[in-house]
C-alpha cells in the first residue's frame, strides 16, 4: 500500500494459489467490496495489472502485480486538511468544517468531504458520484460525520440508519429562551412547492420527530441538545423554527446572518465489522465556547453518555 501523485495506491501480488482467478473476483476479495464495484473500477481504468488496464474477466497469473489507483469513479481528489476523528479499514469519521459540502453537486473542482477523503484513501458504497456517503450534514453545519470504505460497511450503516439504531446528538443555539426544559417536536416534512430549494413542515410530507433538552438560557437565546429521531432534510432547522425558536445564523429558515450555530456533537453506531457499539464526538467550533465556559461541568454531565441509548445489544446479538 502506498501513494502516487497525492492519491492512495493499493498494490497486491497474485499468490501461487490465486492464479487463474478473474481480476474482478480478486479485487472484490482483497478490498472487501462487491464484484459490481470492482467491475466499475476496472471499467473506469482505476485498476492496472502489470501497469496495463484490463477487462474484468482477465485471468490472473501468479506473481502479477495488481494496482488500484484510488481516485474515485469520475471524482477528482482534492487534498484538504480534514479533521479525522477515527478511521479503520471499514469506516472513517470526520469533524466536518463549516462551509464544506459533503459531496460534489454536479461538475465542480470545489473541495468536498468526499473528494478530500479520496485523496487519502478509498471510499465505497452508494452511487459513484458520492461514494461512502451514508448520511449528510448541510454545508453550513459542523460536526461528526461517518463515511464507509467498503460496500459491506455501507450496507450495514445504511441499515442502521433505516432501523433508527444510530445515535445522533446535536448542539443548537436558538433565538429566544425556550420555556420548557425538554420537548418532542413532530411535524411531517416535504419540499416547499413554491421554493424547491427549501423544505417545509406540511401534512403531505414524511414523518419526522425531533427531541430536545435545554442546556442553558442567556441573553435571549438558548443552547439545546437535540436528538433527531428521523433524518429528514433540514429537519432540525425546520422543527426548531416551527416552535418559534429558529437556529441562530439560519439564513434559510430564520432571520439571522452569520455562522449557523448547529453542530453534530455525537454519533453512536454499531461498528459494521465487529458489531460493537462505538460513539464518536466532535469538538464544537469556537462560536460555542462561551456557552461551555459558563456551564462547565454541568454542561459536560448533561451531554456525557457511557453506553448506547436504551443499552442495545451487540448488533446481531
Amino acid at each position: 500500500m502506498g501513494t502516487t501523485r497525492g492519491l492512495r495506491l493499493d498494490r497486491f501480488f497474485v499468490g501461487e494459489g490465486e492464479g487463474g482467478e478473474r481480476v474482478d473476483r480478486f479485487l472484490a476479495r482483497k478490498l472487501g467490496i462487491s464484484r459490481s464495484l470492482a467491475h466499475r473500477l476496472l471499467r473506469a481504468g482505476t485498476v492496472q495489472v502489470n501497469g496495463n488496464t484490463v477487462e474484468p474477466s482477465r485471468r490472473l497469473n501468479p506473481g502479477e502485480e495488481v494496482q488500484v489507483h484510488w481516485a474515485g469513479p469520475g471524482l477528482k481528489p482534492t487534498p484538504f486538511p480534514l479533521p479525522i476523528i477515527y478511521e479503520d479499514e471499514a469506516i472513517v469519521v470526520v469533524n466536518k468544517p463549516r462551509g464544506l459540502p459533503v459531496h460534489p453537486v454536479g461538475p465542480s473542482e470545489e473541495a468536498t468531504v468526499v473528494t478530500a477523503l479520496l485523496a487519502r484513501g478509498p471510499l465505497a458504497g452508494g452511487s459513484p458520484e458520492r461514494p461512502g456517503v451514508v448520511h449528510r450534514l448541510d454545508a453550513a453545519t459542523t460536526g461528526v460525520l461517518v463515511l464507509s470504505r467498503t460496500e459491506r460497511a455501507y450496507r450495514a450503516l445504511v441499515q442502521q440508519f433505516k432501523e433508527r439504531k444510530i445515535l445522533k446528538e446535536y448542539l443548537a443555539v436558538v433565538e429566544g429562551e425556550v420555556e420548557v426544559d425538554e420537548g418532542v417536536i413532530k411535524g411531517r416534512i416535504g419540499r416547499d412547492p413554491h421554493a424547491p430549494w427549501r423544505m417545509d413542515v406540511q401534512d403531505s410530507g414524511k414523518e419526522a420527530q425531533t427531541e430536545f433538552t435545554v442546556l442553558s438560557r442567556k441573553g435571549g437565546r438558548s443552547l439545546l441538545l437535540v436528538r433527531p429521531v428521523t433524518g429528514r432534510t433540514h429537519q432540525i432547522r425546520l422543527h426548531l423554527k416551527a416552535i418559534g425558536h429558529p437556529i441562530v445564523g439560519d439564513e434559510l429558515y430564520g432571520k439571522g446572518s452569520g455562522p449557523l450555530l448547529l453542530h453534530a456533537l455525537r454519533l453512536g453506531l454499531f461498528h459494521p465489522i465487529g458489531g460493537d457499539w462505538r460513539e464518536f464526538q466532535a469538538p464544537p467550533p469556537p462560536e460555542f465556547h462561551a456557552w461551555f465556559a459558563e456551564e462547565g461541568n454541568k454542561f459536560l454531565r448533561q451531554t456525557e453518555r457511557q453506553s448506547p441509548p436504551s443499552t442495545p445489544k451487540r448488533l446481531g446479538g
